[in-house]
């Protein structure tokens, strides 16, 4: 065969993979998003983490035994993750690094069930979900909003309600948490100062607001919500309240939301192929890609550097 018919073959390959590649990434101005995702996944029956490189989509397995690990987040002043696991009986606090090495228990309270923790900007203190006294899952245990030092002494109840509250989280500058309540009869987020004053309510309408996130730069709050019927999107507003606008907007739902680290992409859950999975999405709702695609439930992502 003639040496320039081998020169139009390699040529017309090279453009198939072109287009091939062009339609997997996502089109955006913006500079492609790099970093891990830390999320929790039933692939192995329990609940185990795992992380997932952007853009290689190398997956690596974080713990593994036969508890469940979930709850993940992202300790930046250490560069752990922090989780929970029912592998002592009970819903307790646990820290590993990102390999998935040096597992070790932070919290040693009796019948002291935790969830949703998240560490301070500074690593020194946890604010989390907690309930004293109630060894789930028993209905009753009813969560307030608490800190904890980060070396699992201390536990302060800031939020002391007969309402359920849950998913808190601190501001980047560590000076302020946000949570949901349902303290007025459906979940609405608020945010009070750290040390439980100054109390804001930032959403009130009949549906389910809840798992508030600040954006990095702490001007923004991102959460899930049905407030527009029947399925849950993910939406941001400015930290007072204002300026509300939908990431996502269909008839699927869209949850579980964590800001890239230069807060220009969520990374979210979608149940739009009938289980739960790993997407991407920009900060303007656009570009959405899929991270995982499998038959399992993956959720609970977080985006770390």
């Amino acid at each position: 065969m003639a040496k320039g018919h081998y020169l139009k073959i390699l040529v017309l390959v090279l453009i198939f993979l072109s287009l091939a590649c062009s339609q997997l990434l996502p089109k955006s101005s913006q500079t492609y998003p790099t970093g891990r995702i830390i999320y929790q996944s039933d692939q192995f029956g329990n609940l185990e983490l795992f992380s997932i490189e952007i853009p290689s989509n190398r997956i690596l397995r974080l713990t593994n035994n036969s508890a469940n690990d979930f709850s993940p987040t992202y300790i930046s002043a250490t560069n752990q993750i922090g989780f929970i696991s029912d592998q002592d009986n009970g819903w307790s606090l646990y820290t590993v690094d990102m390999l998935g090495n040096n597992i070790s228990k932070i919290l040693n309270e009796k019948n002291t069930a935790v969830d949703y923790p998240d560490w301070s900007p500074d690593g020194n203190f946890i604010v989390a979900s907690v309930v004293e006294n109630c060894k789930l899952p028993a209905i009753n245990c009813v969560f307030d909003i608490y800190t904890i030092n980060a070396d699992g002494t201390n536990l302060k109840n800031l939020t002391k309600t007969s309402a359920s509250e849950w998913v808190p989280t601190w501001s980047p500058d560590g000076q302020k948490i946000a949570f949901a309540s349902d303290r007025d009869k459906d979940s609405e987020i608020y945010v009070m100062d750290k040390d439980s004053s100054s109390l804001e309510k930032l959403t009130d309408n009949t549906g389910y607001d809840g798992r508030p996130r600040w954006s990095p730069d702490g001007e923004k709050i991102s959460f899930e919500t049905d407030r527009d019927g029947g399925d849950w999107d993910i939406y941001v507003m400015n930290v007072d309240g204002s300026n509300l606008r939908p990431i996502t907007a269909n008839t699927t739902n869209e949850f579980s939301q964590s800001w890239s680290p230069d807060g220009n992409w969520f990374v979210y859950v979608s149940n739009i192929d009938g289980d739960n999975e790993i997407f991407v999405i920009d900060i303007n709702g656009q570009n959405q890609f899929r991270l995982t695609n499998n038959t399992n439930d993956d959720v609970s992502p977080i985006w770390v550097p």
